[in-house]
């Protein structure tokens, strides 16, 4: 028993010795610096103004996207989950504005062809007339897609466009208006647009200098706005110019600058950029407690994010005790927000995701359906512009026989299940989809219809996907395979779809083994 006690003595002594006295053998630590807690200065504020509020819905890098694609990531984005969007922030009781930052009208060169592409375009200019957007800023991919005649149908559309930096290239005049004013329930809000220089042969030219083109906007402007915006696609670091060199703006909204960053400040002002293809659109809500010049902070949010929900929560309510609270905690802080924002303007933006939650009926569902029953059609009229004895698609039934030993590591491929991939999104018969995941369709000598059993004979990238249409190879002269090269596969794995492709290692996940030798087993003779 004692040899216990003393054991426990030891133990004891050991740990007090641990926690309160040092080894005299152990380096010392080096003396760390003292910890400086960050200080962020708030701006100061400026002339007191009447409070008003203020929701803007900014969108940008469309690029020619009317539904929601699940190829990248999760399936978001839309027009008709946009257009609920939109309703449900107009229930919320403040003025909307709705904003473009261009690049919305181009799918892709690879991935559309020219008819097409114009089709596309003016379809998206009257879808976003559809859901209300009040000014875009064109990019160089709106341009290429559809022209400045098509571009200027967007008026008839009910979207006005905005550059501050596109000229004539023969007379140097504005392309567009440099800045447009928008008015909506007695707010009046300033936008100037800011557009990258366009591609040579346009027939448009950037302006030498894009500062002086913004302020030379801004100053056109007529006094006593409420908000003043600039709005566009400018490669990054024009942009920054922009909100540290041109006085008078309250925001800067941008499209996706070398990464998506969250909204922040720059030159005195809130800067936000839009994330692309249309599957997120960026909301700010405002509260202007002073005049346009002061600025827009990013302040408030916690409180704005308890208001919305509380606000929501209310509106799903039958009058009672437990809303009388509600109607008292909402405006409790109503009465906070408006102390915050006296003599300053201030902002709570988030990204909000175009997902299952907003599906449901819209009405710019049926334009969308018509586009496609275009589209449909006109795939059957290109399948039957095949020439006889040209050749067609043969499909991978007929590669088979000669080409066993690549059909088999074929199968093994994410190539083979392309289609399954539509079927269990029920996209099977879409034909914005159907193109990429199966082989032939809409081309001459392909198929058009996308019935069970001609997906069954087409469906999957197969080997004519990417080595071009074979039917009668080899005893038909023009059936030569093509060889695979990058170009090949950005027909599919574009921006859009791919946003990770690498050639390099895409193309060794799908490359057929080489033709066997003579006697291996593996003939290469005809079908």
């Amino acid at each position: 028993m004692s040899r216990q006690r003393s054991l426990w003595l030891m133990v004891a002594v050991w740990l007090l010795g641990a926690c309160v006295g040092e080894d005299p053998n152990k380096t010392p630590l080096p003396e760390l610096p003292p910890v400086v807690n960050a200080v962020v200065t708030a701006r100061p504020p400026g002339p007191i103004v009447p409070t008003r509020r203020l929701t803007l819905a900014l969108t940008g890098e469309v690029r020619g996207e009317l539904e929601p694609c699940g190829c990248p990531t999760l399936p978001f984005g839309g027009f008709p989950r946009r257009e609920r969007l939109l309703s449900a922030l107009q229930d919320e009781g403040a003025p909307l504005v709705q904003l473009d930052a261009g690049d919305a009208l181009l799918r892709g060169l690879a991935t559309s062809k020219a008819g097409e592409r114009e089709e596309r375009g003016a379809l998206i200019l009257k879808l976003m007339g559809a859901v209300g957007v009040d000014v875009m800023a064109p990019g160089a991919s709106d341009l290429q897609a559809v022209g400045l005649d098509g571009l200027r149908a967007a008026e008839a559309a009910g979207v006005r466009l905005s550059s501050a930096t596109w000229l004539h290239e023969a007379t140097g005049a504005p392309v567009f208006p440099a800045a447009v004013v928008v008015e909506r329930e007695g707010l009046r809000v300033g936008v100037v647009g800011l557009s990258a220089p366009p591609r040579e042969g346009a027939g448009v030219v950037a302006a030498p200098d894009t500062v002086a083109a913004a302020r030379a906007a801004v100053a056109s402007l007529p006094e006593g706005l409420d908000l003043i915006v600039a709005l566009g696609n400018l490669p990054e670091a024009e942009a920054k110019r922009v909100l540290d060199e041109v006085p008078g703006l309250s925001m800067g909204l941008f499209t996706q600058g070398d990464s998506f960053d969250p909204p922040r400040q720059r030159g005195g002002v809130g800067w936000v950029e839009v994330a692309p293809r249309g599957r997120y659109v960026s909301v700010a809500r405002i509260r202007l407690g002073s005049t346009a010049g002061q600025g827009v902070e990013a302040e408030g949010e916690a409180l704005w994010a308890e208001l919305v929900g509380l606000s929501a929560r209310r509106a799903r309510l039958e009058a009672g005790e437990a809303k009388s609270q509600l109607d008292a905690k909402i405006a409790a802080l109503e009465a906070e927000l408006e102390a915050k924002a006296a003599g300053r303007n201030l902002a709570a933006v988030e990204s909000r995701p175009l997902g299952s939650d907003l599906d449901g009926p819209a009405t710019v569902s049926a334009a969308i359906d018509d586009y496609k029953g275009v589209r449909v059609s006109q795939a059957k009229a290109q399948v039957e512009e095949a020439p006889p004895h040209s050749a067609g698609y043969a499909t991978s039934g007929e590669c088979v026989r000669c080409h066993s030993l690549q059909f088999a590591r074929w199968t093994y491929t994410p190539h083979a299940k392309a289609v399954s991939s539509l079927s269990r999104r029920g996209e099977q018969q879409n034909p914005e989809c159907v193109g990429c995941h199966t082989t032939g369709y809409a081309e001459p000598g392909g198929f058009a219809e996308t019935t069970p059993s001609a997906l069954r004979t087409w469906g999957g990238v197969q080997c004519e996907a990417c080595h071009g249409p074979l039917r009668g190879h080899p005893r038909v002269a023009e059936a030569a395979p093509q060889p695979v090269t990058e170009a090949t596969c950005l027909g599919c794995h574009d921006a859009a779809n791919s946003p990770n492709f690498d050639y390099t290692s895409y193309l060794r996940q799908v490359i057929c083994p080489a033709d066997p030798k003579p006697g291996d087993g593996e003939g290469t003779a005809a079908p």
